[in-house]
């Protein structure tokens, strides 16, 4: 009975099969797109440290690393692993910056580097919304709690600029250059020679990103070991502060966005083919997703450990009310494409 149904019923049979199948392949289809495209959270160890604007070294010698975050004089936390778990250790300046603003005491937006035989860390000296500003920069042997030394103001800003001189980045490419700057007219790059506070061009420099008083903020120039592009990334949109009692638009809230050029010093171009200096340029590399809200303030270095590029930011936890802290996210990102992508 059954060969005589299969042999009866065949044409009507098969192809009802090959409807089913392209059915399960669609679905099987767009379900892998989904997984590709999904955003992977931080990797575990982390949600637990409180940080704004964080950034990231590892010293062989202590095997360890060093997140360094806005506010104390610029927190200090350290891991034997980048899973954690993460122990506050002090701050790199615990009695503020020689810099002479009223500000000096809390530091905001570090970024590290090693140069010239010393672990270095620029920062930021003012108070939001305010152009009454200067980045300094401070160097140790180790990145241990008080064994850093203040080198003092290396740029300063006041009312008068198109610049704020906030959000220091480094980047040792024939030569130091410092890229910063926060809204007004955007982020801007000058060169740093012979050493780590000695200015070498005049003010206010290339301009990179931003403008017209976009709301884009804390540049990170990085060139991957993997790729002959240089990338600068930016967190663009409004970031929700502790304390604050509301949240901006959908669609509105910090992100970290991109573009790639030939050069450290530009010009930087998103996937679209549009400079980073025009309106509303750039390509997401992070935005909100599952609890995660309005991440940004991102650092990217190449960890040694695991030989891969790593991305530290803040964020919201998206669960929480308004006006909670911020925390410490840590991911992978991966060049092959031609484009930063966050990956487990």
């Amino acid at each position: 009975m059954y060969s005589e149904l299969g042999s009866q019923g065949s044409h009507i049979l098969h192809p009802l099969r090959a409807i089913m199948k392209l059915r399960v392949l669609a679905s099987l289809f767009a379900l892998c797109v989904a997984f590709v495209g999904a955003t992977p959270n931080p990797i575990s160890g982390s949600d637990n440290i409180s940080v704004r604007d964080p950034a990231i070294w590892y010293n062989p010698d202590t095997r360890k690393y060093y997140v360094f975050s806005t506010d104390d004089g610029i927190k200090i936390f350290t891991a034997t692993a980048l899973t954690g778990p993460w122990t506050r250790s002090g701050s790199v300046l615990p009695n503020g910056s020689s810099i002479n603003l009223s500000s000096n005491q809390g530091l905001w937006a570090p970024d590290v580097n090693y140069i010239q035989g010393l672990y270095t860390v620029y920062y930021s000296v003012s108070i939001i919304g305010s152009q009454n500003s200067a980045i300094g920069v401070a160097t140790s042997p180790s990145m241990e709690p008080g064994t850093w030394t203040d080198l003092g103001q290396v740029i300063r800003s006041s009312p008068s600029d198109v610049f704020n001189a906030i959000d220091p980045n480094i980047i040792d490419d024939n030569g130091l250059k410092l890229s910063f700057g926060s809204y007004w007219q955007g982020m801007y790059q000058i060169g740093l020679w012979p050493g780590v506070k000695d200015q070498a061009s005049a003010l206010p420099g290339t301009h990179l990103a931003g403008g017209n008083g976009r709301a884009a903020e804390g540049g990170f120039v990085y060139k991957p070991a993997s790729s002959q592009y240089f990338f600068m990334f930016f967190s663009a949109g409004i970031t929700p502060l502790a304390g604050s009692t509301s949240r901006p638009a959908a669609g509105q809230e910090y992100k970290v966005l991109v573009g790639r050029g030939a050069s450290a010093m530009g010009p930087f171009y998103g996937q679209l083919g549009n400079q980073l200096t025009q309106d509303n340029t750039g390509t997401l590399v992070l935005g909100s997703h599952d609890n995660i809200y309005a991440p940004g303030g991102q650092s990217i270095f190449r960890d040694p450990v695991s030989g891969r590029d790593v991305i530290v930011y803040h964020y919201v936890r998206n669960s929480d009310p308004n006006g909670s802290p911020s925390y410490l996210g840590i991911n992978y990102l991966d060049f092959s494409s031609g484009w930063p992508v966050v990956v487990s």
